[in-house]
């Protein structure tokens, strides 16, 4: 049968041209896609990446207009979450210039202004620490070992030039995992960015710890979260004006005393986004969906832009939002790529996504690119006899849960 043809059609449900802070904004959907997508302000595509493998988890685009892409390839270690196994950059283009391969990779990676690159790397604990290690389930290391979290620096050679073990700076007793969560790892973390002076600030997920680490001693200087609820955090990241923007999923988080810990017990109810002070650990800014509609167990990002407005990323529902300091949306964006996903989740079918980045019109990457949305368009087709098998047993789902 034929192949059908029409213009992208605008998957923004709301669009505030006034208070937006426009530009294009770049993501790649999770598991088996291939695809990294950079859409405009109303939803279209004005350019995308067709790699090798899925993401791994990040990519961002380099200020040469190249991206820059951590793939989940066939040299992944097995049983760790969001592993990677090549970190990759591509022209404009999609050809590729310059490549970095290591079965360790997880995450999350941070281009320094001098080209090095900040990788996340696993290792395996030594066992005489493993043995003193507390919290976590018992039982769930991978294979029976437990691995820990390595900071390596490398050059465009691959050569290391700095790196940092987490397990030589961490206590068993005072750095205790989620008792909720797998033992595979001791220190899980999710992000790395760093403060303009180069010191690394790291997302330790299962620890409901925001760590900043001194690059010139390797101590850690700083922690922030458990004292706060966080419940199970990403992307901690900074920002121009050197504060940190935190996506605080809220999976698991502690039990509170209403008035003494937190006053708004909505944060028990949904994700929240968050702006803090590194110098007094002040939250500045904190925003949770008075419908709780924002609500991520895993992945998620917020990015403050510009204008003061902050880009968030609900990786769960596949949804982008921009909301103004003054707590208004205005700018909504829902993925319209559905990706089929391992049975073990639940589920089959899921829009889910690591990160949203946004650029804006003068990003010097973007410089001189066609960015016009006429050069894409959608493509329909018969639906499959297995997409229908997939969409069936979605709805049994939903009607199983009362939807």
């Amino acid at each position: 049968m034929a192949n059908y043809t029409r213009q992208m059609p605008s998957d923004v449900l709301i669009h505030n041209e006034l208070k937006c802070y426009s530009g294009y904004t770049l993501f790649a959907p999770s598991f088996q896609n291939r695809m990294a997508w950079l859409i405009d302000m109303r939803g279209n595509v004005v350019h995308f990446w067709e790699m090798e493998h899925p993401p791994g988890l990040n990519c961002k685009l380099l200020p040469n207009g190249n991206l820059m892409w951590l793939g989940r390839g066939p040299h992944i270690m097995q049983g760790l979450n969001a592993s990677a196994d090549e970190l990759i950059e591509v022209d404009w283009d999609g050809k590729e210039v310059w490549r970095y391969d290591d079965p360790y990779l997880h995450h999350d990676f941070h281009v320094l202004d001098n080209g090095h690159i900040l990788i996340l790397r696993h290792v395996k604990l030594p066992v005489q620490i493993q043995k003193k290690l507390r919290g976590g389930v018992p039982g769930t290391e991978l294979n029976g070992h437990t691995y820990g979290v390595q900071i390596r620096e490398i050059n465009r050679a691959g050569q290391s030039r700095w790196e940092w073990n987490n397990w030589e700076h961490f206590d068993p007793e005072q750095h205790v995992e989620c008792p909720f969560c797998d033992r595979e790892v001791w220190g899980y973390t999710n992000s790395i960015d760093t403060f303009a002076n180069g010191d690394p600030v790291l997302s330790v997920r299962r620890m409901n710890s925001v760590m900043r680490i001194c690059k010139k001693t390797g101590a850690i200087t700083w922690v922030w979260g458990p004292e706060q609820l966080l419940g199970h955090q990403h992307d901690v990241s900074v920002t121009e004006q050197g504060t940190l923007t935190i996506f605080d999923n809220g999976l698991h988080r502690r039990i509170h005393t209403p008035g003494v810990d937190h006053n708004d017990t909505s944060c028990f109810h949904a994700s929240r986004l968050l702006e803090v002070d590194p110098d007094t650990g002040t939250i500045l800014w904190e925003y949770i969906d008075p419908m709780h509609l924002i609500i991520s167990n895993f992945c998620g990002s917020v990015q403050k832009l510009p204008n003061g407005n902050y880009l968030a990323c609900d990786s769960a529902a596949g949804t982008f939002y921009e909301i103004t300091p003054e707590k208004e949306v205005v700018w909504k964006y829902v993925s319209p790529f559905l990706l089929r996903i391992p049975e073990k989740f639940g589920w089959s079918i899921t829009r889910l996504m690591f990160q949203a980045h946004r650029y804006g019109p003068d990003f010097e990457g973007l410089a001189g690119r066609d960015l016009s949305p006429e050069n894409y368009e959608w493509v329909i087709q018969k639906r499959g006899k297995e997409d229908d098998h997939q969409e069936e047993l979605v709805r049994r789902r939903l009607e199983m849960a009362g939807y």
